[in-house]
């Protein structure tokens, strides 16, 4: 069945590196297949959500594409002189139950995360319904927790002192690169792909910053990814002096605000409209229960401590 990995298990530095490299080579495989997919759900996905700039062959973000495929990926790869080995270890590749060499990413749309060093770690994939799909499995070199998507997509605006905008989706965060480029170049989005910020992710975010600002997106679909946005404000406060937090109002989810000009305009008023951090911890209004101007539940002093 191919090689174990061994969580702490070390590798060589040659090793690590040809990791990085087909992680680079599958994420150019991915990108032409999305451009070569001129029907079908992905560019459809990306159309329905105003993203339709990243079809585009010199689009900042390179999103990608993994094929419903058993192996076309594997297959490409080994033919570029990439050991099955690696491809293992990399994420890019896993077993069936046959035995039999097939790509771990199939039908999704696909973003590369990278490292602290901008390396390519991982695959981080969105599926036809919209959901994220991690990469997987950890390894020395692919750890979500110690990585960022969009992160060199937007390295100008951030050495111009763009403020980084945390959200959930990586569909999101484009929403607001784009709306960025086009308007004030204040702004950049990172998602964290349904997960908290790590110590190490806020680093990283702080090392390529030229500001001490960072603001979070509070979304208004649940009560849980409220208090996840809420804990993310906290631990990026660590590396950032004004961490600021925008409560969405319900109805107004990030995938549908950029649609419009009317949408652009209404992104930009609530990101013009956010509040210090300590406003969560001590109580936005007087009666600390609701944001009346934005219409949306507080998330409640058992959410911050």
């Amino acid at each position: 069945m191919g090689e174990v990995i061994v969580p702490g298990f070390g590798i060589t530095g040659p090793e690590r590196q040809r990791m990085h490299e087909a992680v680079e080579e599958a994420g150019k495989f991915f990108r032409r297949e999305l451009l070569l997919a001129t029907e079908g759900w992905p560019p459809r996905f990306l159309k329905e959500r105003g993203l339709e700039k990243s079809l585009a062959p010199g689009a900042t973000w390179k999103v990608g594409y993994a094929p419903d495929s058993w192996a076309r990926l594997t297959d490409h790869l080994q033919k570029r002189g990439f050991e099955l080995a690696t491809l293992v270890r990399a994420g890019l590749t896993t077993w069936s139950d046959d035995g039999s060499a097939i790509d771990r990413n199939r039908d999704r749309i696909v973003f590369i995360a990278r490292n602290e060093r901008l390396a390519p770690v991982g695959i981080v994939g969105i599926d036809r319904e919209g959901e994220i799909r991690l990469p997987a499995p950890e390894s020395q070199v692919n750890r979500l927790s110690n990585s960022l998507v969009g992160l060199r997509e937007q390295i100008d605006l951030l050495s111009g002192g763009a403020v980084p905008v945390i959200v959930d989706r990586p569909t999101d965060a484009m929403a607001i690169e784009q709306l960025s480029r086009a308007t004030t170049k204040k702004y950049i989005g990172i998602p964290l792909c349904g997960s908290p910020v790590s110590t190490f992710q806020a680093r990283i975010l702080a090392r390529y910053s030229e500001t001490d600002q960072a603001i979070v997106m509070l979304p208004a679909e649940t009560r849980e990814s409220r208090q996840r946005a809420t804990g993310n404000a906290l631990d990026l406060a660590l590396y950032f002096d004004r961490i600021q937090t925008v409560p969405l109002p319900r109805g107004d989810a990030m995938s549908t605000l950029a649609h419009t000009p009317s949408g652009r305009q209404s992104l930009l008023t609530h990101l013009s409209l956010a509040r210090p951090l300590t406003g969560y911890r001590n109580g936005l209004n007087d009666n600390g229960t609701q944001h009346t101007s934005l219409e949306i539940d507080d998330p409640g002093p058992g959410l911050c401590p």
